[in-house]
């Protein structure tokens, strides 16, 4: 496959322009040496023949000094008319190109090696660890402004980098700032961030004489409160408490200036465009400019930072502006491919989405993009690898991409289009790629090396799957909501699958077929995919079989002994939902969803399908989990129930893990 992006990360050595560096005696090679190198030897303070190394946290840049008769002489530094002597530093390598107003400050220079007096040979320096800077704001009463309602106004009349911990919003009032590859100005509406430690925090960048005031985030408490039904939402966020002040609100957010901000044990990771991404940025922005219409293909393996370089390309896409500041956003669209790792859905779900504002958040963050973003299709392809069925995998994305150029209007190019692909990239993965490549036919092909920046925390699938579930959508404000009440004690909604008005067409599996009679066992506690039918032809002619009736239950099960899969130009999903019980007396599913009843009912009036058509309600008299008719008792998944003096039976305790394993 043609790397277009060459080599992600190299050794790169600076040569000084304008300056005439003498000749090693044992090389004619030239003489490389860093900017803080050559201005020493420009100043005369150079007397040594020593060589040292400077480090940055990406690049490794060898520097030969040459010896120099003259005697040394003092020259005064330089000083800055706007900023303190001490603040004169170099920039990391690894930092977006930004104006010298935005450079970082604070970091450390390698210390010049000094001669013995009796040996002659260098002593190694004394090397004080760099204490970490965060923010370079210093914040006082001219530049920093608490608000009674929680908002933070900041001035930054030098160009300021802020790193912030929470949810939060920017909101620029004046001047111009970057976020995570999006360029903000007045004209932008307040664009909404959550940035947990678990995942790289993004870099707010201010230019000269900027305002910008930020926001508490109205879906922050809900967020946190997923902590109670799973740790691993726990101690993500801001959550030090207010010291002094016990009955103040807790802020949503809190700007990082100096390592007493952090956490404890906590190992934060600012989120870095290096070098090469940044020029690589920038040329595929050109070729946005140039056509109409550019396909950008990132493929490359795990790890590698696809993800990541995705979210920037998007973001810098979206806010483009072709040099006019004034020039209103355009929407581009993204084809989210990769089953395993979704930016836009829950682990197994592929998607084309059509995003309007840049992606300032971890996947978890934002499970659906409703209402604000929207998903113009999507495919369930029932696994988080494309192993399972290849051929159906790339039937889907096809799919997919077909709607991407048929989904404007007429008389208007379809707008950019990033395409994430999954990180299996040998054997037959490899055939995958080259296959949607030659379908496909992108501008660009950008294959991410395995010598890139590893991507910080992948959004782990369970953490997906519970945001997924917990989403609500209310009607003020636009933006998601999750509801932290456990799964077992909300009211589920009630499918009715037997009779003329049942709510949907059948189960079908793919690969798996279970046997009729277990069919209620297979699927009680089981995620399924609530799938639309558009047209007949989407069963591939499994619709002429009629559904079976299934066990006791009598649950309709459509025959699929060969593993027949829908056919995506004629289905696509609409959302996921999980079975909570089979109530086999009222004939009905017990399932929970967090898709809007509209879009289920909506798809009603179209036509049926597997898993759409027929009787939805909400079981509203707390009978979910109780006695249905007939008097049969309906078991809960995941609960075992005991009556009176029962106790456990042999192998149902709480198994506990043995700390003295190991030891005699």
């Amino acid at each position: 496959m043609p790397n277009h992006t060459g080599k992600m990360a190299t050794n790169k050595r600076r040569k000084l322009e304008g300056i005439d560096a003498p000749a090693s005696p044992a090389s004619s090679a030239t003489t490389v040496m860093s900017a803080f190198a050559a201005r020493q030897q420009l100043w005369g303070t150079s007397t040594t023949s020593v060589t040292k190394t400077e480090t940055t946290s990406q690049t490794t840049v060898v520097i030969h000094e040459e010896e120099d008769a003259a005697p040394a002489k003092t020259i005064p530094s330089r000083r800055n008319k706007r900023r303190p002597a001490k603040e004169q530093i170099s920039t990391p390598v690894n930092e977006d190109p930004i104006p010298d107003s935005n450079r970082d400050r604070g970091d450390s220079i390698p210390p010049t090696p000094i001669l013995s007096p009796v040996l002659g040979t260098p002593i190694p320096p004394v090397v004080r660890e760099r204490q970490p800077q965060y923010s370079s704001l210093k914040p006082h009463k001219k530049n920093y402004q608490q608000k009674p309602d929680g908002c933070v106004l900041l001035r930054t009349p030098d160009g300021e980098r802020l790193v912030i911990l929470g949810s939060y919003g920017v909101n620029v009032q004046q001047g111009e700032a970057s976020i995570a590859g999006a360029q903000l100005t007045p004209l932008d509406s307040t664009q909404w961030v959550h940035a947990p430690h678990c995942h790289a925090l993004p870099v707010l960048r201010t230019a000269e004489d900027t305002v910008v005031e930020l926001h508490p985030h109205p879906s922050a408490e809900g967020l946190r409160q997923l902590a109670r039904l799973n740790p691993a939402f726990g101690k993500l966020w801001n959550e030090i408490p207010t010291q002094g002040v016990p009955s103040k609100k807790e802020s949503t957010f809190q700007i990082l200036f100096s390592p007493e901000d952090v956490p404890k044990k906590v190992a934060l990771q600012e989120l870095v465009s290096p070098p090469e991404w940044n020029k690589k940025l920038a040329a595929l922005i050109a070729i946005k400019r140039r056509t109409t219409s550019p396909i950008f293909f990132l493929c490359g393996p795990k790890s590698s930072g696809k993800s990541t370089f995705g979210k920037l390309l998007a973001s810098r896409l979206i806010t483009d502006r072709a040099g006019n500041k004034n020039a209103p956003w355009s929407p581009i669209c993204v084809l989210d491919i990769d089953p395993g790792q979704p930016e836009f859905g829950p682990p197994g779900v592929i998607s084309l989405v059509k995003l309007t504002s840049p992606n300032l958040q971890p996947p978890f963050c934002h499970p659906t993009l409703e209402p604000v973003q929207s998903i113009i299709r999507s495919h369930a392809i029932a696994a988080v690898t494309p192993a399972l069925d290849p051929e159906h995998f790339i039937e889907c994305v096809l799919d997919l991409f077909t709607t991407y150029q048929t989904s404007h209007p007429q008389d208007k190019q379809p707008p950019p289009l990033v395409i994430n692909t999954p990180g299996w990239i040998q054997g037959l993965g490899l055939d995958i790629l080259s296959d949607l490549i030659k379908a496909i036919k992108p501008t660009e092909v950008v294959y991410m090396s395995t010598e890139g920046p590893e991507e910080t925390v992948s959004g782990l699938q369970t953490m997906q799957s519970l945001s997924y579930f917990h989403l609500s959508f209310p009607l003020s404000p636009p933006l998601p909501t999750w509801n932290p009440t456990p799964l077992s004690h909300l009211r589920p909604w009630r499918v009715r699958y037997t009779g003329p008005d049942r709510g949907f067409k059948g189960i079908l599996c793919y690969d798996y077929q279970p046997a009729p009679g277990i069919l209620a066992e297979a699927i009680n506690g089981m995620i399924l995919a609530l799938v639309r039918i558009e047209a007949p032809a989407a069963l591939r002619g499994l619709d002429s079989v009629t559904p079976l009736e299934a066990g006791r239950e009598k649950i309709p099960l459509i025959s699929n002994p060969i593993g027949k899969t829908l056919d995506p130009r004629f289905s696509r999903l609409v959302g996921l939902v999980l079975v909570r019980g089979v109530d086999g007396g009222r004939g009905e599913l017990q399932v929970l969803t967090p898709v809007r009843m509209e879009e289920v009912v909506g798809g009603l009036e179209r036509g049926g399908g597997v898993g759409a058509g027929g009787y939805w309600g909400e079981d509203g008299d707390g009978e979910g989990e109780g006695e249905g008719e007939g008097g049969d008792e309906q078991e809960v998944p995941w609960v075992k129930r005991i009556y009176g003096s029962q106790t456990r039976g042999v192998g149902e305790r709480v198994w506990r893990v043995r700390r003295d394993l190991g030891r005699n």
